[in-house]
């Protein structure tokens, strides 16, 4: 009897790979390339994440990363310069190369 079970079941566990695979595929699909910034955006940039420092209010800050754009609001609170980080109250960090944009 357990072996009609386990046969009746085998083309499900099919299916579900399938969907992981689909789904696989979807997700490189909708992947981009990162945009590229001019260096007077990037000099803005600089001068925003100066002043979000200074003044210590929440800013929204884009990002990309691994060929999504995302968005994360928090007040940052230092600079590593020597791994080009941006640390957050909240403990994470974003590398410099990552961020297309900051608003306030």
């Amino acid at each position: 009897m357990k072996k009609r079970e386990e046969i009746r079941w085998a083309p499900f566990e099919s299916v579900f790979s399938t969907k992981e695979i689909i789904k696989e595929i979807i997700e490189k699909k909708e992947k981009q390339p990162k945009p590229i910034l001019s260096e007077d955006e990037f000099l803005d940039l600089e001068k925003k994440i100066l002043e979000a420092i200074h003044t210590q209010e929440k800013v929204k800050i884009t990002y990309y990363y691994n060929g999504r754009i995302y968005h994360k609001i928090g007040i940052i609170s230092t600079i590593l310069k020597n791994s080009f980080q941006i640390l957050f109250q909240d403990k994470t960090s974003l590398y410099f190369e990552q961020i297309l944009e900051i608003k306030n």
